[in-house]
């Protein structure tokens, strides 16, 4: 909202209601400040240097003490009117700034966490879900940057950490009235988001119902010809290449089979699982894309934090916090709190839909995750694939007890990126 601008329909009687009583309030506000100045300032205030008994004795013509009375009140309206200006000035910065602020989204607003020691702005929690569900390979790193510049202006920034290289980038991100501005990649590009699409081909872009057998037969004899080179390249890697792989299962997966899974193989970093939310060879929208969205099963993958939304409507928001309550815990404990976690982030995405909207790389996202979530209450949270990282040597020897139905190497270092490097 620029202010020039309404008191212009104002003026010219093209205002709305809610502009008009802005503008006559503003109006009425300063006219009360400049009437107690004119009543209230003392003309003795405005008096010159001289004293009373200096006067008289100087007292020449007339004309002399005329002017001393007409300069005197000249002065004094002259700092009513500066006066008035330096409020107006302040009113509208301080006050109308304010005002604007409450019509745009404000990545400043603190809802959730408001502890005395402790707070986090709710827009940590969105780029938290946004990036986990979105983002295979990715989670937001060290925290988030928000400033207030004033009129629904704002200077933003968060981390985005790299799982596979271990890289924690700083990314900046304007926001003016409502509209991204000055971004370049990060969240906003489509190579992180898309990069797995090859891999999940079938959930991204099912295969008609209505492709003959012989479509059918060809389409799994290349699917098996990729299977097999994959693995034949894998072998010849150095053992201690490092891998990321995408692997989409025969059938999906329940939570407690992940789970059991990810502890039969210790030795392969779980780093995404994609969640159905759909049904199987249906898409979302016949005139919208697929979306892929999962979770983070590694609970130590983003930094731990002491703050998380209201833990009643979105528990375990913060995965790592399930080591709060694993001791003791039955065997079915962490595939509930995988199921608990990724809903509370949808959860979440779903009720922050200003965010989604300057964020997220489509304008129906808000509908989707609303669309998803009903579609995981009512059939459970299943896995159609996961994002694994891992040596060559080490995929060389599970591969094979993992039910797959399509490999893809996506990444491959010559070895495992280091997070630190300790002496004695």
């Amino acid at each position: 909202m620029n202010f020039k601008d309404v008191m212009k329909r104002y003026k010219e009687g093209t205002a709305s209601k809610e502009e008009k009583e802005l503008v006559e309030k503003e109006l009425e506000k300063y006219a009360t400040i400049e009437e107690y100045y004119a009543e209230e300032l003392p003309d003795e205030f405005m008096n010159s240097s001289e004293t009373d008994e200096e006067e008289k004795l100087n007292t020449g013509s007339e004309t002399k003490n005329i002017n001393k009375v007409v300069n005197r009140r000249l002065r004094k309206v002259i700092l009513i009117s500066v006066l008035t200006v330096i409020l107006l000035y302040v009113g509208i910065f301080y006050g109308l700034s304010s005002i604007v602020d409450q019509f745009y989204f404000d990545p400043t607003e603190v809802t959730q966490s408001d502890e005395e020691d402790f707070t986090e702005t709710d827009f940590n929690f969105d780029m938290d879900a946004l990036i986990s569900l979105n983002m295979p390979g990715y989670v937001n790193g060290s925290f988030t940057i928000e400033e207030s510049k004033g009129f629904g202006v704002y200077e933003t920034g968060y981390f985005l950490k790299n799982l596979f290289t271990q890289d924690d980038k700083l990314h900046l991100v304007d926001i003016k009235r409502g509209q991204p501005q000055n971004f370049y990649g990060n969240v906003f590009d489509s190579i992180p988001r898309f990069s797995i699409n090859n891999g999940f081909s079938d959930v991204y872009s099912p295969y008609p119902e209505e492709a003959s057998d012989h479509s059918v037969e060809i389409k799994e004899k290349f699917k098996q010809r990729f299977n097999n080179k994959t693995v034949e390249y894998m072998e010849e890697l150095n053992d201690l290449s490092y891998v990321s792989m995408t692997i989409a299962f025969k059938e999906d997966l329940t939570m407690k089979e992940l789970y059991q899974l990810t502890e039969e193989h210790p030795e392969l970093d779980f780093k995404w699982a994609g969640v159905r939310t759909t049904e199987p060879g249906t898409r979302w929208r016949d005139d919208q894309p697929m979306h892929l969205i999962g979770f983070v099963p590694d609970i130590n993958a983003e930094p731990s934090s002491d703050m998380e939304p209201d833990p009643e409507k979105y528990p375990l928001f913060s995965l790592n916090d399930v080591w709060i309550d694993a001791s003791g815990a039955s065997e079915d404990f962490f595939p509930e709190a995988y199921k608990t976690h990724f809903t509370s982030r949808l959860k979440w995405l779903k009720d922050r839909e200003e965010f989604v909207e300057i964020f997220d790389h489509n304008a129906e996202k808000t509908e989707f995750y609303t669309d998803a979530l009903n579609y995981v209450e009512d059939n459970g949270v299943e896995t159609y694939g996961v994002l694994v990282y891992g040596t060559a040597e080490a995929f060389s020897e599970s591969i094979e007890e993992i039910p797959y139905d399509r490999l893809v190497i996506d990444e491959v270092d010559s070895s495992k990126p280091s997070t630190g490097i300790y002496y004695d």
